[in-house]
Formats: C-alpha cells, structure tokens, sequence
C-alpha cells in the first residue's frame, strides 16, 4: 500500500492533493546478471527480464477540491490506469533500479585497502558468473630495516592459495546459469615474505624473498555448493592465510601489547588485585598500578578441523611490572606460558570449547604459584571468552568507510578441515537520493 502527493498545473488552472495505490497479489519476476564492466573494472548489473502482474490495482486520489470529478474520471479510464501502473512497475525494475545499483557499484573502488590492522590489507575483484562474484584479498607485514639487517622477514603476503580458483574453475561454477545475488569473497595467491628497505632500493622494489612455511589446500566446495548457498555473502579462509600473516607479525616484532592500569574500561590493574596470582606482591609493593606486558615467543597457529571447530595456540611471555617511575618500574614477575583454546568463533558469538594453560617462571623475586595462574587463565577464557565476537573484534581493529555502509546479519560460520567459512546477508545503507526540483 504505497501513499503519495499529487500536484498539476496548466495555466490559471491547477489542481492538488494525496493518493493511495494498493497493488494485491501477483508476482514481480527479475532476473538479473552480473558481469565486469571491463571500462569500469568493476562489477555492473545487467536485466535478463523484467515482468509484473498484479492481481488488484486499486489506484485512489483525493482533491483538496473537485474531489469527485478525479474519482469519476478514474472509474471510466480504471483498466488504463491498471496498465499503466503495471507498465510503471516494469520500467522501474528494467531502468530506474539497475540504474541506482550500478550507480552504487560504479562508485565503488577497484581496490579496497582496509586500515587500522598491523598489517596492510587489500582486495580485488577476479571472478564473476552467474551466481557468485569472486573477490581475492592480500595482506602485506613490513618489517622494520633494523629487524631486516638481523635476518628477519621484512614482509609476510598470505594468500589462500591458487588451487581455490582452480578448483572453482574445474567444478562448473563459471557455467551456472542461477542467478542469484552472492558475493564470494576469498584469498587468492601464494604466501611469502620479503625484506623492505634495503639501502639504495627503489620505491616499491623487494630485496629478498622469503616462502611463508605454511602450505595450502584446495577448498572442499564446489561451484554449486557455494551459489546454492542462500545468503549473499560467502566468506573463506584458509588457515595458511592467519598462520601467514600471524608469522610475518611474529617475526616482524608486532605481536607485543601492553595492558595498564585503565587502559581498558573497567579493567583495574594494580597489586592488590593481583594479590590472587602473586600472594606478596601487595604486601612489597602497597597499593601500587601495574602494567602486564605480553610478547609472542612464537608464531601463533590456528587450526580448523571440521569437528573442533578452530583452535587458536599460542607460547608467549607476560612480564608484571610495578608502573612507578619513582621507584624504576621493577619487574617483579616473568613467565613463559603455552595456551590453546578451541571452540566455534561465529560474528555475533564466541563459544569456547576446550581450554588449556600452561605457565613457568622464568623469573621472579617473589613466590609465584604457576598451577594457580593456568587455573585462572582457563577460568576467564571459559566463563568471560563467550561474551566476545567477530563483529567485536573487527569493529575494534577495521577501519574503512565501507564498514558504515554495509552490516552482515543472519551470519553462520562452518569449518572444513583447514578452511573457515562465514555466510551472511548483508544490510546496506546507500545515502539518500538527491531531492528533484519541482517547477
């Protein structure tokens, strides 16, 4: 039931008021194509067919005066107006409509860079067919030249492999002739690290290659899996794409934070709340903030598996340190820990599985009960782990301008042995029409 308000003028002659079109029953078939504008480089919508047929058309309108002449002129010319409303419907959904899409799509950029992460991100449009659009990514981890002169890699590239096309391209999916609105986004290409400025290099030039050690796997679906796929969004990644990106950030020196005394809301850190974990620390050092400063003593893994969903291992170092510059910021705790917890990490929710802790004090001026810090450690991750989520975590860390445009919902994440799924609808936001003049 669409409402709306009418104006006409001829002359010393003219006439206004308001209206209802109720349009009941009936079926608006559009059928549609994607394909890549290669001018544009960028996808554009093309209508195969466009039909509509309404049941009832039942077109009211309501003068400000003369009200009655409208409605008798309406019963005489009821059938053209039918035709009329249905010809309307049907030119909108073969011009007005595609038009307003491919105006969106041609605005997009060829290539999206996402900010806000410790390493750059990037993606491309590859493939389009009649059911799904492939879109690859690339992630590049620079390393700093003086991490460069002692051997380490200067740049991490992780990629999900070359077999996903190649396996995509032999299964059919190119040939499928549903149309149907997806979005496939995926990684493409081969993982390696390289080193960075080099003295006497050009801009952009690569001084030495490196293989990232992690190999890939063909992706266990086919073309027909992935367009029979309802949702519009289809996201896969290979563990050698995380376990790349998360070894060029090891070795590249990024994978270190520091947590202080207010650095997060809420969270208090100081020696009497440490008291649980290091029983003499309040007592040495009264009332004190402290800061607890990580680092990675290895690169991280992830493993998917299609029964435990993913696993995440790390073996780190926490340093606790009494934040007083007055008394030289002494570290009064170090430990080693190994720590692997599993579990489904979909984008509304975390649910975490299976948590183990390990820790071993490599130095301490206190008494430190290590079995004490591993009970606690699987305590937080179990009872507070599942209040997180990916929608969360990228939030947090993803900053680009199509992150207010568009919103994933009725997201399900799936995992295959080495391969991590995410499907989705998406929520788009376009901004508003420009406002048409009226004379």
């Amino acid at each position: 039931n669409l409402t709306f308000k009418w104006h006409w003028s001829k002359g010393a002659l003219s006439g206004s008021g308001d209206g209802e079109l109720l349009l009941e029953g009936g079926t608006i078939d559009w059928v549609f194509e994607l394909h890549k504008d290669e001018e544009l480089q960028k996808p554009q919508l093309e209508v195969v067919t466009a039909n509509s047929n309404f049941d009832t058309v039942d077109l009211k309108i309501h003068s400000y005066s003369a009200d009655w002449l409208y409605q008798a002129v309406l019963t005489l010319f009821n059938e053209a107006v039918k035709r009329q409303v249905q010809n309307g419907v049907a030119s909108a959904l073969d011009n007005e409509v595609p038009a307003r899409i491919n105006t969106v799509l041609a605005s997009l950029p060829t290539r999206i860079d996402v900010t806000g992460l410790p390493f750059s991100a990037s993606f491309e449009y590859s493939i389009y067919t009649a059911s799904f659009v492939l879109v690859k990514g690339f992630g590049e981890v620079e390393v700093p030249e003086a991490a460069a002169a002692t051997g380490l890699a200067g740049q991490a590239v992780a990629g999900a492999l070359a077999g996903t096309l190649q396996q995509l391209r032999g299964s059919g999916a190119q040939t499928q002739q549903r149309p149907q609105r997806r979005l496939l986004v995926a990684a493409e290409g081969s993982a390696a690290s390289a080193i960075k400025g080099a003295p006497g290099a050009q801009v952009g030039e690569v001084g030495q290659m490196t293989a990232c050690p992690f190999e890939t796997s063909p992706l266990p679906l086919s073309g027909d899996d992935i367009a029979g796929d309802p949702r519009m969004v289809s996201i896969y990644v290979h563990e050698a794409t995380a376990n790349c990106l998360l070894w060029g950030l090891y070795r590249s020196g990024k994978l270190t934070f520091s947590l202080r005394d207010g650095s997060i809301p809420g969270l208090s850190i100081t020696t009497d709340v440490l008291a649980l974990l290091v029983p003499q620390l309040p007592t040495l050092y009264p009332h004190q903030r402290m800061a607890i400063n990580v680092e990675a003593l290895d690169s991280p893994r992830l493993a998917f598996t299609a029964e435990n969903g993913t696993t995440i291992s790390a073996y780190y170092r926490m340093s606790l340190v009494v934040a007083n510059d007055t008394l030289g910021n002494p570290e009064v705790v170090r430990l080693a820990a190994n720590l692997s917890v599993s579990g489904v990490f979909d984008w509304d929710a975390f649910t975490i599985g299976d948590v183990w802790a390990h820790h071993v004090v490599e130095a301490s001026e206190l008494s430190v009960p290590a079995e004490q810090w591993d009970n606690t450690v699987t305590w937080l991750l179990q009872n507070y782990g599942g209040l997180a989520s990916l929608r969360q975590v990228i939030e947090l860390v993803v900053k680009t301008p199509i992150v207010s445009m568009a919103q994933l919902v009725n997201a399900q994440a799936t995992t295959w042995d080495r391969w991590y799924g995410m499907s989705a609808d998406v929520d788009v936001t376009l901004p508003a029409p420009p406002q048409i003049r009226q004379d």
